[in-house]
């Protein structure tokens, strides 16, 4: 196998297995919480605590790649995600806290470490395709998630079904060891690389470049709104559409797989015919579309109304990750890529974080899922526009 394909495939693995374990607690949240003593709900505090905890080691992970490797970097990030799957099976408040810190801090050094494979291994006249298919491992992850869980669920309970899932994990982590050689640089020079800046200076250059702080606080707007549709789309079409779990299930992994068709092909488009900057602005305004149209369901719509909607959001909402880590390669040095990917990534984070979080607490203060899905779609549409501008003073 090439460096490229080795690159990519394993990135792919990486990110597929690493949003697999992200999305059970949502996919098992309606029938799990409630027999913990728990409302379905609080999901979105573990996911909240998961991303926090991401930003944090996403910080730091430029300095861990220069020094150990990205391939080594990810195989210990598919390590934090089995240890993760074993903290949760107590299934009591301070293990399930434990479960999102391992959890957060291998997904938080997956993408920097991928980027930094990919930036130095993927051809420069196709990255963004190239960055575009690793990202959809986001939505086969999900999709997985959706098709699975509910399965293991029914079949052997919610705890094996983690398990196996964690399993999964460390396979993979030592599955990559024979990448190491093939695609991290010699030990020594990994060593002696000067080139990775702290993480201060990292997220210095995020806050002062225009450009970069312009696509940063975009991402945080894309990312809050792709964790809300992900992490309660089952609960909406369950809880409040009243469509059974395992259908609610199925939309959401019918809907990521739609989204990985479309992040190859946003990917395709960002390279041969649209600037990255104008693309992630159209999506956003799209997204905004899209949010409104899944908000104004009803308990009388019909299933293809269903699908339709939750299609719409994953080919938007869900579709932009790979154009947005291509454009952020295109503004960043090689040597920088891992430093700024983090830095870039803990604003990008944050939104992660902090979307479900409110979201769950419209829901706890007695809002509904369609009208949180409808204010959702202010943020998309404004860093839309923010992006088009951006673009459009690129080209003046």
């Amino acid at each position: 196998m090439t460096r490229p394909a080795a690159a990519l495939a394993s990135t792919l693995a990486i990110q597929t297995l690493a949003s697999l374990v992200g999305t059970a607690p949502s996919v098992l949240a309606p029938v799990v919480a409630p027999s913990l003593g728990f409302g379905a709900e609080r999901v979105g505090l573990f996911v909240g605590l998961t991303y926090l905890t991401a930003m944090l080691s996403g910080l730091a992970s430029g300095a861990w790649v220069a020094r150990f490797g990205a391939v080594r970097v990810s195989q210990a990030a598919m390590l934090a995600c089995a240890l993760a799957t074993l903290a949760a099976l107590a299934g009591s408040l301070l293990p399930l806290a434990l479960a999102a810190l391992a959890l957060g801090t291998g997904y938080g050094i997956i993408n920097p470490a991928a980027s930094t494979l990919l930036a130095r291994h993927a051809p420069l006249s196709r990255r963004g395709l190239f960055f575009s298919i690793k990202q959809t491992g986001v939505p086969l992850g999900v999709a997985s998630a959706g098709l699975l869980m509910p399965l293991g669920l029914h079949a052997l309970g919610w705890r094996p079904s983690i398990v196996l899932a964690g399993a999964a994990c460390a396979a993979l982590a030592l599955a990559l060891r024979p990448l190491v050689a093939k695609l991290d640089p010699p030990r020594a020079a990994i060593g002696d690389a000067p080139a990775s800046r702290s993480w201060r200076a990292g997220l210095a250059t995020v806050i002062r470049d225009p450009a970069l702080r312009t696509l940063s606080l975009a991402s945080f707007a894309f990312a809050f709104t792709q964790l809300c549709f992900t992490t309660f789309l089952v609960s909406y079409l369950h809880l409040e559409l009243g469509q059974s779990l395992s259908t609610a299930a199925a939309v959401l992994a019918g809907s990521q797989l739609v989204s990985t068709a479309s992040r190859i092909g946003w990917g395709h488009v960002a390279d041969r015919w649209v600037a990255p900057g104008i693309l992630l602005g159209a999506l956003g305004l799209a997204m905004a579309l899209a949010c409104a149209g899944l908000a104004l369901l009803g308990e009388s719509a019909g299933a293809g109304l269903i699908v339709a909607a939750a299609v719409c959001c994953a080919a938007t909402v869900m579709g932009w990750n790979g154009v947005f880590f291509a454009e952020l390669a295109r503004q960043s040095s090689r040597a920088d890529m891992a430093t700024l990917a983090g830095a870039s990534q803990f604003v990008t984070f944050f939104g992660s974080m902090s979307g479900p979080v409110i979201f769950a607490e419209l829901i706890r203060n007695g809002g509904s899922y369609g009208g949180a899905y409808l204010m959702l779609g202010v943020l998309p549409a404004l860093a839309g526009v923010a992006m088009l501008r951006a673009a459009r003073r690129d080209r003046a």
